[in-house]
């Protein structure tokens, strides 16, 4: 017996010096659960660990089969698809690469990744996103679609939980309604937005030919029902159907009701970008969409602040029924039918 006891170190030793030789230490755990003495299934050390790998690999493949799904029914259902990287948009009036647009206009839009709320709401309010006080007056006292609470430039903070503005006006209007081109242009944005609060997205461009202002005009609608088969490059005439009203978009707490986003940008300069995620044009500004509707200066929101009371009330333009305008020489109007 003593004799066996003084081997055990020898032993131990070349255990130790084979195990060494053959690699890392974790090569000897079986992968496969062991087996008890008797015969029923025992977890392997492995295991233990191999679990939650296992669950994190199921997630991120069901994302994975999702997006698949989503992108087989946009299919399906004969959408165009949404460009990535706007290849479409290189051979487009005005276009240039998003590194030739400062950084800042993309944290003006609203959709910068990264940075502080507060930062970006200070830029925002720089370039035009504050209060002015105007209201639309529609020509000939028509009934037209009108802005609910949810007006120009009013604080978000308390939707967002950090320092927020709304960056447009909403109208609300029964679902499927649908949506009118303010004005002549061409389309320049479709973004899905699946993890944005803005939901389906078109902008159009307008050139200062088509609006009668000296501005570059980006029209922007959100929360659209669904994509609108429109293509990047498209020619559109005022009046013409761009979407039909939903609330599609990453929800808060509350249930959000159907209404239209709109929101106007403009800029003095022609060039303007698409990254694939958002349209930033070159140096560019927010408008006051009620100042969009004025017939001369001002339009930045500072000036606008500053107009008398009897000067904030805007005639509106609009569209009726059977394709008919008011005024009929007008270039712009209202984004939904009025009566």
């Amino acid at each position: 017996m003593s004799h066996r006891f003084l081997h055990l170190p020898v032993i131990f030793t070349a255990l130790f010096c084979v195990v060494s030789m053959a690699g890392p230490a974790v090569a000897l755990v079986p992968d496969e659960p062991s087996v008890a003495s008797n015969g029923t299934p025992r977890a392997g050390a492995f295991s233990a660990f191999q679990k939650p790998v296992l669950r994190l690999a199921g997630r991120s493949e069901r994302k994975k089969r999702k997006s698949r799904d989503k992108k087989d029914k946009r299919k399906d259902e004969g959408v165009a698809p949404v460009s990535e990287s706007c290849a479409e948009c290189a051979e487009l009036d005005g276009f240039v690469s998003s590194s030739e647009i400062d950084d800042i206009i993309r944290k003006m839009v609203g959709k910068y990744r990264g940075g502080v709320a507060s930062d970006n709401v200070a830029i925002q309010q720089a370039r035009g996103v504050i209060e002015t006080g105007l209201k639309p007056e529609f020509i000939g006292g028509a009934d037209c679609p009108e802005i609910d609470s949810e007006k120009w430039a009013i604080d978000y903070s308390y939707k967002r939980g950090k320092a927020a503005l709304h960056k447009g006006i909403d109208i609300p209007q029964p679902r499927g309604t649908p949506i009118r081109v303010i004005a002549d242009g061409v389309v320049v944005g479709r973004f899905l937005n699946d993890d944005n609060k803005k939901g389906i997205e078109v902008m159009v461009r307008h050139t200062p030919e088509q609006t009668g202002l000296t501005f570059w005009i980006y029209s922007q609608y959100t929360h659209l029902r669904e994509m609108s088969p429109l293509p990047i490059g498209a020619r559109v005439k005022m009046g013409d159907e761009i979407g039909k009203t939903s609330n599609t978009g990453v929800m808060g707490k509350r249930e959000r009701r159907d209404a239209l986003h709109f929101a106007i940008l403009y800029s003095v300069h022609p060039e303007w970008s698409n990254d694939g995620e958002v349209v930033t044009p070159k140096d560019g500004y927010f408008m006051d969409p009620n100042a969009f509707y004025r017939h001369s200066p001002p339009y930045d929101s500072p000036s606008l602040l500053s107009l008398p009371g009897d000067q904030k009330n805007v005639p509106v333009p609009y569209m009726k029924a059977a394709d008919t305008f008011l005024p009929p020489d007008t270039k712009r109007i209202w984004p939904y039918l009025c009566e």
